[in-house]
């Protein structure tokens, strides 16, 4: 769950750069678009990067702890 979790924001990150650049608050030429995973047995480790847009200080505090959220939103129903 947590590694699809992880390449959603990578995904969302790149969402970002894409609608920055149409926009044109972001030009493009940089990095190709895209997530690699890699591993490194030797370390014990896994690594996910993107060549995304990452969070601001103001998102991170926003979203910090947040597994996932949608847009849809669920009415307040009480049992009567």
């Amino acid at each position: 769950m947590f590694l699809r979790e992880l390449i959603s924001n990578g995904s969302d990150a790149l969402e970002k750069l894409r609608y920055n650049q149409t926009t044109g608050a972001v030009k493009g030429g940089g990095e190709p678009l895209g997530i690699s995973v890699t591993t490194d047995a030797a370390a014990g480790t896994l690594t996910i990067r993107d060549t995304g847009i990452g969070m601001s200080k103001d998102d991170l505090m926003a979203n910090l702890g947040t597994i996932a959220r949608s847009g849809s939103k669920v009415p307040n129903v009480h049992p009567t």
